[in-house]
């Protein structure tokens, strides 16, 4: 009996000096965080994991572990660390439970796996034990998603839906209008934009946010620069830039899309040799980010290829714009909005270079898979129609042309 008594303490000391050691990596990582060093966090809470005793506290390094990863780029690597996080969270965590369905869906996205994404969020969204606050911040990231993949009026509805929910932070009701913002700049509703982004500059002021500062430069540069207005977006993106660069908590990709609206702003005052600066450091940063063949990486292959064509390397255009076309294409689809963009960029690229036929054909390919739109990209539609039969009559077809432009009407007239 006296032999068990000794055993029990022996094992007892083990479990005390192990939840100790477990303390002191959490604490270190912790640090490690507030440091920014996340490869270090990522270590110490991956030793952390070895190190618990408990179930409960597995389950808070597992979670720790892979939001580490995430944060420090790593995606690959943290995606089955969160899955094994989400799987294992109880209805008693239903907090971290949702900081950790947000980050992997933030992963998913990340890594170009845009549906699995969804599915995450929207189960997360639909979990009764999360705070009406948490259901706001996943229907944000949502929308946020499908306005990337051009469903702009799912996007809308969620975030109506999103504005209804009660007991919502100051910040909570500030990241919808930034998401609302940038959705009406993305349907060219120019003042409702305006409005929300100068809604958002003054809330910045007040509580003296420069993360809110950042969200109102780059928001409302950008909105400007896409009515048009470049002398008005100018100083607002050059600010926005700076804030990023020196801002430690800001990520490549952030300044990445910084760098990509001030080649914007070169290409309008036709600075093209500044322009190319930009949006090459710009995709260099994002290749960094999230790899080569990720979406939001095509849409800045996009920006580099008007650029190029502007500068006369129309076979450097062409070959940068299969690139973009072939990762969306990968990823949502040969009849997607996402492949009629790229499709609308080669057609602008052969009417540049003097080639009317190709470009009809790439106009005609863009029209057919735009034709199912609904009422959000009937502008866009119509705007299309006038370069399409700007195309045709160039290439002496002016019947077609006419045809084309009255078909355009009905567009915009429903």
């Amino acid at each position: 009996m006296r032999t068990l008594c000794v055993l029990i303490a022996g094992v007892s000391l083990v479990s005390a000096a192990q939840a100790s050691e477990w303390a002191q990596r959490r604490e270190a990582a912790r640090l490690a965080v507030e440091q920014h060093d996340y490869n270090t966090a990522a270590r110490l809470y991956s030793e952390s994991v070895a190190l618990a005793t408990t179930a409960a506290e597995r389950e808070s390094a597992l979670a720790s572990y892979g939001i580490a990863l995430s944060s420090g780029g790593r995606n690959a690597e943290a995606r089955p660390v969160l899955e094994q996080a989400l799987a294992g969270a109880t209805g008693d965590e239903s907090g971290r439970r949702v900081v950790v369905a947000g980050t992997l869906a933030s992963v998913d996205r990340n890594l170009g796996d845009y549906q699995s994404a969804e599915r995450i969020l929207r189960a997360a969204i639909g979990d009764g034990t999360a705070s009406q606050g948490d259901r706001s911040i996943l229907m944000v990231n949502l929308a946020d998603m499908m306005r990337e993949e051009a469903r702009a009026p799912e996007a809308a509805q969620l975030l109506d839906e999103a504005t209804r929910l009660k007991g919502l932070t100051e910040p909570q009701r500030t990241n919808i209008l930034v998401e609302s913002a940038e959705l009406n700049r993305d349907l060219h509703n120019w003042d409702a934009s305006v409005s929300a982004w100068n809604r958002i500059g003054e809330i910045a002021e007040q509580e003296h946010s420069i993360q809110f500062e950042e969200s109102f430069t780059s928001g409302l540069g950008e909105t400007w620069l896409a009515a048009g207005q470049t002398a008005r977006a100018e100083p607002l993106l050059r600010r926005s830039l700076q804030l990023l660069q020196n801002d430690p908590m800001a990520s490549d990709a952030q300044i990445a899309m910084a760098l990509t609206l001030m080649a914007g702003v070169y290409d309008a005052e036709n600075k093209l040799a500044l322009a190319c600066e930009a949006i090459n450091e710009a995709i260099a940063k994002y290749e960094v980010a999230l790899g080569r063949d990720h979406p939001q990486l095509a849409m800045l292959l996009q920006v580099q290829a008007d650029i190029l064509s502007k500068r006369g390397e129309t076979e450097r255009a062409r070959a940068v714009l299969e690139r973009a076309r072939l990762i969306m294409t990968d990823h949502f689809g040969e009849e997607s909005r996402a492949v009629a963009g790229v499709l609308v960029g080669m057609a602008d690229l052969e009417q540049r270079a003097k080639r009317p036929e190709a470009a009809i054909g790439e106009y005609t390919a863009a029209m057919r898979l735009l034709s199912k739109s609904g009422a959000d990209m009937a502008q866009y539609r119509a705007d299309l129609a006038t370069r399409y039969a700007a195309a045709l009559r160039a290439a002496h077809r002016p019947d077609e042309a006419s045809a084309v432009l009255a078909n355009a009407q009905s567009f915009v007239s429903k």
